[in-house]
């Protein structure tokens, strides 16, 4: 049921005019390339073979794949580790020595969402201005160094400071995606079917966050006494440390765009951007000037709406599980010891099967029945834990796997699944700032969730996550449908009548142009 962009080809000397336009629309320097000697036939400054030989094409992107993720992953996963670490020293202390009550807790948890949603935009305006990799490796330097901050916080007041501060900081990583922020730095490298994978291994720093951070959590714990520190307190610190230092030297490590990137020879960098101006025929879809049509074609797509409610949904499972699975847990009648330890291998399993369902949704071009899949197991396990509270823990703990690796199964998918059918610059970057922006709203919903005075059974916060991944098994099988119907309309023809319209609008509008097909 999967199709992609099938309209004639443009020439090919058009389409790398339009790449160089297009990269510098995004802020990044183009190079300027000079042909090869038979470079006329491919339209840019590569060897004709390049064209037609696949073991070429598979070389470049695996050298791509050792540049471009590792070090956007680990960033991500200092990110997610010191956005969730709150989770595990509750455990270990944290609201006894700041004298933390009632919802306390929860306050500290959504304090870290309101600047982090509101500084996205402000984040990519001033990251337009420097190269990703200068942005980014200032943003992580200094959030590791408030990290550090909580772990010498001696009241509330200075917790509460500490996490708004944190928000701010860490809005420039991945909500970014909008302009220059990692995801959209990824989409700059990989064709449409290859950017699931990708986007989920990137996602996957999140939870192996939670695997690492519990097991760094159970040890730093250790230290308790250590420099008269509480255990909870190093967690913070030594966490703290490892990100500013991964912070200084980011500069030198993160990748920026194609046109720019150190690791790629001249040639290099002309057939990946020639590949991703093929794989979405960009210079017949492109949206690269903003005006009043493509404005009103961004306002009124209907999968803008679909994106966002696919990741908003996902997103408070994944928050909720990072935020009080070791409570739960610790619920269940284990020590704090006991919970850190046993969040470990839940977040390991999710994390496999998440790279794997990922890798099948690639492979198969399908994007709608993974969702519906982790959709499922999700359900499952919150099933499970709203039924009898009387179950045996073996059989609660079991539906802890099925909740987090459903809800990591699902969410990559939402993100990638509306990056394959928004075409243009402009349409991306609105896209993707909306998605991530209000998406991640969710994650206020996930901090107020699970209440102390709900405990041990936690009845309404898991009744809302479980309300919340229903919504997106049922907006994943209305998202595919209506897919599946525009295609069938642009195959019938119903839309050539926007190719009537004037020539700069039919040059800019993107996804909307009639010759445009969606992914299912």
């Amino acid at each position: 049921m999967s199709e992609v962009g099938n309209a004639a080809d443009p020439e090919e000397g058009h389409s790398y005019h339009f790449l160089e336009n297009s990269m510098s629309a995004r802020g990044a320097k183009s190079r300027s390339f000079s042909a090869e000697s038979d470079s006329a036939e491919s339209g840019a400054g590569f060897s004709h073979a390049w064209l037609t030989d696949k073991d070429i094409e598979r070389k470049l992107v695996w050298k791509i794949d050792i540049h471009v993720l590792p070090w956007l992953f680990l960033m991500y996963l200092c990110a997610f580790v010191d956005r969730v670490n709150i989770g595990n020293a509750k455990i270990e202390g944290l609201e006894d020595d700041l004298q933390m009550t009632g919802n306390d807790y929860n306050i500290a948890l959504v304090v870290f969402f309101i600047p982090y949603i509101l500084c996205e935009f402000p984040s990519n305006i001033i990251m337009r201005k420097v190269t990703p990799s200068t942005w980014l490796s200032v943003i992580v330097f200094f959030w590791g160094c408030v990290t550090i901050g909580i772990g010498f916080c001696k009241t509330y007041a200075q917790l509460i400071g500490c996490r708004f501060v944190l928000g701010i900081l860490e809005a420039g990583l991945l909500p970014a995606s909008s302009l220059q922020g990692s995801i959209y730095i990824i989409s700059t490298y990989y064709k449409r079917y290859e950017l699931q994978t990708r986007i989920t291994i990137f996602f996957c720093a999140s939870v192996i966050a939670g695997a690492f951070g519990g097991f760094l959590a159970y040890a730093l714990s250790k230290m308790a006494g250590l420099g008269n520190q509480a255990g909870w307190r190093w967690i913070f610190i030594i966490e703290g440390i490892v990100t500013a230092l991964i912070g200084a030297v980011s500069k030198f490590m993160v990748p920026d765009f194609p046109d720019t990137a150190r690791f790629l020879t001249h040639e290099e960098s002309a057939w990946v951007q020639y590949r991703i101006n093929e794989d979405e025929k960009s210079a017949q879809y492109r949206m690269d000037r903003l005006d009043n049509h493509s404005i009103r074609i961004i306002l009124r797509d209907p999968k803008t709406i679909f994106g966002t409610l696919l990741f908003f949904g996902t997103v408070c499972t994944g928050y909720s599980g990072s935020f009080f699975l070791p409570t739960i847990i610790q619920q269940m009648g284990y020590t704090s010891a006991g919970a850190q330890v046993r969040t470990i291998p839940v977040f390991a399993v999710a994390a496999a099967l998440t790279v794997t369902f990922s890798i099948i949704s690639d492979k198969t071009n399908n994007r709608w029945v993974i969702s519906l899949v982790g959709v499922v197991i999700a359900l499952i396990g919150y099933a499970i834990l709203v039924a009898d509270y009387n179950l045996a823990i073996g059989v609660r703990y079991f539906a802890c796997f099925l909740v987090v690796t459903g809800g990591y199964i699902a969410q990559p998918v939402s993100v990638a699944w509306m990056a394959n059918n928004v075409s243009g610059h402009y349409k991306r970057s609105f896209s993707s700032a909306i998605q991530i922006g209000f998406g991640n709203a969710s994650g206020i919903v996930a901090s107020f969730a699970f209440l102390n005075n709900t405990a041990p059974r936690y009845i309404p916060g898991f009744s809302v996550a479980m309300a919340l991944m229903g919504m997106v098994g049922v907006v994943t099988i209305l998202f595919a449908l209506y897919l599946h119907h525009e295609n069938k309309k642009r195959d019938r023809g119903d839309y050539n009548y926007r190719l009537q319209l004037p020539r700069e609008q039919v040059d800019n509008m993107g996804d909307y142009h009639p010759g445009f097909r969606f992914v299912l």
